[in-house]
């Protein structure tokens, strides 16, 4: 049988695409090295490639073989994770809501605004799943371009403020924040991170446009949320580094490592700064801080006692809450907290449920962050492995922010808690990070790269 029969036979006993391909060009290679071999001792060149495809096998046989090791693969372990996290969160989120003092209107209000966020979330993870997180090789810069100017038209047209900010976009009954869609930038970041691999010092000219591109499409259309605007920047400096400690780019990477965390220094420096000189809500939440953690703060301003207010209030549930169960006399702090049930979510958990279900819920999305990143490192192919961490970082950063925020170690600000906090946008946005990740995993034995970087010990 001639090579390109063999190959044809093998092929057609395997499923998908892609792999065809690559299984191809493998068993394509490692007959021409058997025959040359056999050239070597002797063997003519028709005879010993004749020879060479023998040994490989029945076609059939090799075939169905290479389709069961290069099949699409579900991890089994971490979806059943997924399922834990989803029925913690819309159990204690119920418990929670049962217990808040606004009446069953709004109960019934937040649980189906809780169970639609999860349901809606699972519909758009699977779909995300069975689609290829490889079509951003080669793509990711058309696809971010795209992102970018379909996001900034939603906001344009149909934009709209709510309590002065115009961070909104409502379709019908449906409102949904701009601020929580760009979080879907990052994997695409990613993917153009992987795609500038090997193009020398001008790709990181070109890599720092695209990390502040979200800034300017989110000024277009209306003041930008400095506490997000963070959460991009540190998230994609953070992919920055470790692509460079990958030796992507034809630079010194240990030079460059050093000038990414004067960047972040400098970056986060700044930002302290600008809040601090502010006199606007910002700077209120800057002394605030400052006069919680015992640093004294002189002002009679308003924002500034209220900010107080409000931490005086969560130290106090903590303070209040049982182990287990409900706590009255937390509840009792939990009826003056503002925003209660959004930006703090884990107060209300603590009085309704008791510190130990707050302990296990830290515990179980820090399990699930170092799960994504356990994946991530594992995978053979680099653009797996970038996306993924990209996908991790989010999930770490705006978990652990929301640990420090509320028990006082960071300033008062905005913030989700991952699969907890109210909104149905975020809830769903995190589904479809959980996707491409599983997405990765699916994947993980068949998009494997032909040419591989620059070797990391390089």
């Amino acid at each position: 049988m001639r090579i390109e029969e063999y190959l044809t036979e093998v092929k057609n006993q395997i499923r998908d695409k892609k792999a065809r391909e690559f299984v191809g060009k493998e068993l394509q290679n490692h007959i021409e090295d058997r025959a040359e071999g056999l050239q070597k001792k002797g063997v003519d060149h028709d005879r010993a490639i004749l020879q060479a495809v023998e040994e490989m096998g029945d076609p059939v046989s090799v075939g169905v073989n290479l389709d069961f090791i290069h099949r699409p693969r579900l991890e089994w372990r971490f979806l059943l994770y997924i399922i834990y996290i989803s029925i913690l969160g819309v159990g204690t989120m119920c418990l929670t809501f049962s217990a808040h003092p606004y009446g069953n209107v709004e109960y019934s209000g937040f649980v189906f605004q809780q169970l639609s966020g999860v349901l809606l979330g699972v519909i758009a993870m699977i779909i995300v799943y069975r689609l290829d997180y490889t079509i951003l090789a080669g793509r990711s810069r058309l696809i971010a371009g795209a992102f970018l100017i379909f996001l900034t038209f939603l906001a344009i047209v149909f934009g709209v403020s709510i309590n002065g900010a115009r961070r909104w976009i409502k379709l019908g009954n449906m409102v949904f924040s701009t601020q929580v869609l760009f979080i879907l930038y990052l994997p695409i970041f990613a993917g153009i991170l992987y795609d500038y691999r090997n193009k020398g010092i001008g790709a990181i000219f070109k890599i720092f446009l695209w990390m502040i591109a979200p800034a300017f499409s989110l000024i277009l259309y209306g003041r930008i949320s400095l506490n997000d605007a963070m959460l991009m920047l540190i998230s994609e400096i953070i992919l920055f580094a470790i692509a460079l400690n990958k030796n992507w780019y034809r630079v010194d990477k240990s030079k460059f490592l050093k000038i990414t965390g004067i960047i972040f220094v400098t970056t986060t420096a700044l930002s302290a700064l600008r809040i601090a000189s502010s006199s606007g809500y910002q700077n209120a939440r800057f002394k605030a801080w400052l006069s919680h953690i015992g640093i004294a703060v002189n002002s009679a301003d308003e924002k500034l006692k209220y900010m107080n207010y409000t931490n005086s209030c969560l130290d106090n549930i903590f303070l209040k809450s049982r182990f287990i169960g409900k706590s009255e006399s937390a509840m009792e702090s939990v009826y003056g907290l503002p925003e209660s049930m959004a930006d703090f979510v884990l107060a209300p958990i603590a009085a309704t449920c008791g510190k130990a279900v707050v302990a296990l819920i830290i515990v179980s999305l820090i399990v699930l962050a170092i799960y994504v990143f356990s994946v991530s490192v594992k995978q053979k192919n680099s653009l797996g492995s970038i996306v993924g961490f990209s996908c991790g970082i989010v999930i770490a950063i705006q978990a652990v922010s929301n640990f420090l925020i509320v028990f006082g170690l960071l300033p008062l600000a905005g913030t989700t808690l991952p699969f907890f906090s109210i909104g149905t946008g975020h809830i769903v946005v995190e589904y479809v990070l959980l996707g491409i990740v599983l997405s990765i995993y699916r994947y993980q034995d068949i998009r494997v790269e032909n040419n591989p970087t620059i070797a990391e010990a390089a």
